[in-house]
């Protein structure tokens, strides 16, 4: 049985090398968020949400609420969702889940860890404008869940890393390692409850997390998992791509795309070469919000940014693949600062992006470059 590590203070550019570029799940304690206006005004002082001072700011605020048993979100204001709270709660459970409060209220309120905080999402001055792959949309959510609601086993979409940090409750979490979530397959289609599954959940090495106020989660891109607010709780979230697994992304909008492909083979005939190419990335997005042309986009606004910063590429002497580098192993940190604005230390990561970024231009246009899409050479 695996133990989740926690991480108490290390070097960002560490964390972000030995468990983000890796792969591996971490815990950040609640002094990592302890400066957080959610965590001051958010919270009653008995560490429950105060819901008299939500309904005051952002009562008015539209909100999705997945009931229990149903598929489909409804619409609730969230002094709606707060009064059932308040109530009886009687017949299925609600669970104010995916709220893209961020758009609506801003990011004020929190501000992520150094490590968490390198996000070519929702980071970046072209984040929730026209010049973002993703529809000047952002994947940055606020959960607020009952106790006894809960998330059914899944992985974060678009191969994504994800964090969750809960402002305040406590969550029960499981999870399974890369690859043996297969045994958890009925039909093709994962099961929703790993409960159902003790004895298997062993045999795959999966373990349990308790997440108490104040502590961050990460999970890396696809590890799969499920969550149990054990009390009622709210929490933080934000789904990622950045250096460390924007090539994973790659490889699964490639594996869909395949599967596109195969779902429409059958009217191939019917279309020119480079009108299937376009109902390729037409349904590719449709389905996972993001083609190959924007995963190119994002890499484009990514080595762009930097460059014009004066950033070159990051050189390995130890690796020919970036990917398999590990800061403070095979290369040494530029020094033990704790800040993420030390200009040494960004340096050395944006050039890590510039390259890592290229390299999945080159991967998507060796695959098959889509329609519509040009890449330049990069500088």
């Amino acid at each position: 049985m695996e133990v989740l590590d926690s991480v108490d203070s290390p070097h960002w550019l560490s964390l972000f090398f030995d468990y983000c570029v890796v792969g591996r799940p971490f815990i950040l304690p609640s002094t990592a968020t302890q400066t957080w206006r959610a965590r001051k005004e958010w919270v009653t002082p008995d560490g429950r949400p105060d819901e008299h001072r939500l309904i005051e700011e952002f009562g008015h605020l539209d909100a999705p609420v997945m009931v229990e048993g149903s598929c489909e979100p409804v619409t609730m204001k969230l002094r709606d969702y707060i009064a059932y709270v308040r109530g009886a709660r009687d017949g299925p459970r609600l669970y104010l889940k995916d709220w893209h409060f961020q758009e609506s209220a801003g990011t004020s309120h929190y501000s992520p860890p150094a490590c968490l905080a390198l996000d070519w999402v929702n980071r970046e001055e072209w984040t929730s404008t026209v010049a973002s792959p993703f529809d000047a949309s952002d994947y940055r959510f606020v959960y607020y869940g009952v106790k006894g609601t809960w998330t059914p086993f899944h992985s974060d979409v678009l191969s994504s890393h994800s964090w969750s940090a809960n402002i305040c409750g406590r969550k029960l979490w499981y999870f399974v390692p890369v690859g043996e979530e297969r045994r958890f397959e009925e039909n093709g289609n994962l099961i929703c409850d790993l409960r159902e599954r003790k004895e298997e959940f062993e045999k795959a090495g999966g373990f349990t997390l308790y997440q108490e106020a104040g502590e961050i989660v990460f999970v890396p891109s696809n590890w799969h998992h499920q969550v149990h607010n054990l009390e009622d709780t709210i929490s933080i979230n934000h789904n990622s791509i950045n250096a460390s697994n924007v090539r994973l992304v790659a490889d699964f909008l490639l594996s869909r795309l395949e599967d596109v492909r195969a779902e429409i083979d059958d009217v191939r005939g019917i279309f020119s070469e480079e009108e299937m190419r376009q109902h390729e990335q037409l349904l590719l997005k449709a389905d996972a919000r993001l083609d190959l042309p924007g995963l190119e986009k994002l890499c484009r606004l990514v080595i762009d940014s930097r460059v014009a910063r004066g950033r070159d590429c990051y050189v390995c002497w130890l690796h020919q693949d970036v990917a398999e580098c590990r800061m403070g192993a095979c290369r040494d940190l530029p020094c033990d600062c704790t800040s993420s604005t030390c200009t040494e230390c960004v340096c050395l990561l944006e050039e890590y992006e510039v390259t890592v970024a290229a390299l999945t231009m080159d991967r998507i246009t060796k695959s098959g470059r889509p329609s519509g899409c040009s890449v330049a050479t990069t500088r």
